[in-house]
């Protein structure tokens, strides 16, 4: 929005500039200098104006990009060490996967939005694949709560469950995202 206001801002300029400068009557006893020169500064300040607009553009994009490659390798990262997590840290577990489930449910949150926003060409197919997330989400909240209600004797399977559903949720969700953002 900022840029829309430089640009309309700057081409406001040029217009006023160039119009007060057309004027070629000096009865009044005013000079109104050479066109060309007028015309070439407004010239350049909108030239200035777009690379300005472009520069900032492309550092958006860039930002967005690198902000996503980040999201998904937090993600990635956080619960590459299941199989380290003996039974005696049952609750380090727990603490760790309910922290990746709430962070994965705010980029849930996140592509539903997008989704929300999106064409009507991309929102159906996003729909789709949102609520086949969505799916994948509702069984990864019944994993965690079997690893809560896990004993030593199932602690290994429970544990290994949740990461295969943890895992296809990520899938999911990433995919959903790449779909709508093009990353």
């Amino acid at each position: 929005m900022k840029n829309k206001s430089l640009i309309l801002s700057t081409f406001a300029v040029v217009m006023l500039v160039s119009a007060g400068c057309s004027k070629s009557d000096t009865s009044d006893g005013y000079t109104t200098g050479d066109t060309n020169s007028v015309s070439a500064n407004a010239k350049e300040l909108a030239t200035n104006a777009w690379q300005k607009t472009k520069e900032v553009t492309t550092n958006v994009v860039a930002s967005v990009k690198e902000g996503t490659t980040n999201a998904w390798a937090s993600l990635k990262e956080s619960l590459q060490s299941v199989g380290d997590y003996t039974y005696d840290k049952k609750e380090a577990f727990v603490a760790d996967a309910t922290a990746d489930v709430n962070a994965m449910d705010q980029k849930i949150s996140d592509v539903s939005e997008k989704v929300a926003n999106a064409s009507a060409s991309a929102k159906a197919g996003a729909q789709a694949s949102l609520q086949d997330l969505n799916t994948k989400r509702a069984a990864l909240g019944q994993k965690l709560d079997d690893v809560k209600n896990s004993t030593e004797a199932n602690w290994n399977d429970v544990k290994t469950g949740f990461k295969s559903s943890y895992n296809d949720a990520k899938d999911s969700l990433k995919q959903t995202w790449q779909s709508l953002t093009g990353n």
